[in-house]
């Protein structure tokens, strides 16, 4: 683990996270979990997620065009109507994002364009708590930056600022079962991608969760693989997007 993946974990560390609030069987605190996504924000989706398939071998991307599906985004305080499309694949065990913010909505997404860079910008971390791992990352200096929020006011997403030597945004995220179901259903694709179809749009994750791609990496094929889509649609998606 190198440079800011080894600053971060220092960072968030060094003031003294009591190393049993959130233990893992080598005594050390399991503070973000044990997957990760590196997200990259960018102006042109479709071009970078081709550069990303054609190029470097990694995809198959789940384009999702609407990415809030109704949530709440919150930057520095204040509720902002942030419209963005985001594309999801694998590399091994990695995750990678894609983000295209469509309108001028203040945001991080914004903040870093405006900036005049693209590419990397923040890295992602799903703990199994959620809240205990927002208190660690705060106890250790970093500076809450925006919240997504679900209908009934739950926090669904934190990013953070950190220090200068991490150099990126960090994001936790709670990971819920309707989360857990596409983005494993992602994780098959990517795994057993043939190189076909390098991009997928859906409208939302609801869409790509009752269609073939999704069925199609379903330990139940089928007609089974699409009643468990609904029942996650109709169940969890609005706790877990």
């Amino acid at each position: 683990m190198v440079g800011p993946l080894t600053d971060l974990f220092a960072a968030i560390t060094k003031k003294g996270t009591p190393m049993n609030s959130l233990p893992r069987g080598n005594g050390v605190p399991d503070i973000l979990g044990k997957r990760m996504q590196v997200s990259m924000v960018v102006h042109d989706l479709e071009q970078a997620a081709l550069i990303w398939s054609e190029h470097l071998g990694v995809g198959p991307w789940i384009l999702i065009e609407d990415g809030l599906e109704g949530r709440t985004f919150m930057h520095r305080g204040r509720r902002s109507d942030v419209q963005m499309s985001l594309a999801l694949t694998y590399g091994g065990e990695t995750q990678f994002e894609l983000i295209s913010q469509s309108n001028d909505a203040p945001s991080p997404y914004r903040e870093f364009l405006d900036g005049g860079r693209e590419g990397v910008q923040h890295l992602e971390f799903w703990p199994e708590d959620y809240a205990a791992s927002c208190r660690a990352i705060e106890g250790a200096g970093f500076r809450e930056l925006s919240t997504i929020h679900v209908a009934d006011g739950t926090k669904n997403a934190s990013y953070y600022e950190s220090p200068a030597s991490v150099g990126v945004v960090v994001a936790v995220v709670p990971m819920t079962p309707y989360r857990h179901s596409y983005m494993s259903a992602i994780e098959r694709l990517a795994a057993t991608w043939d190189g076909t179809r390098p991009i997928r749009r859906f409208p939302t994750r609801a869409d790509f969760l009752a269609s073939d791609d999704f069925a199609s990496v379903q330990p139940e094929s089928g007609s089974a693989g699409h009643m468990h889509a609904h029942q996650l649609q109709t169940g969890e998606r609005f706790h877990g997007v």
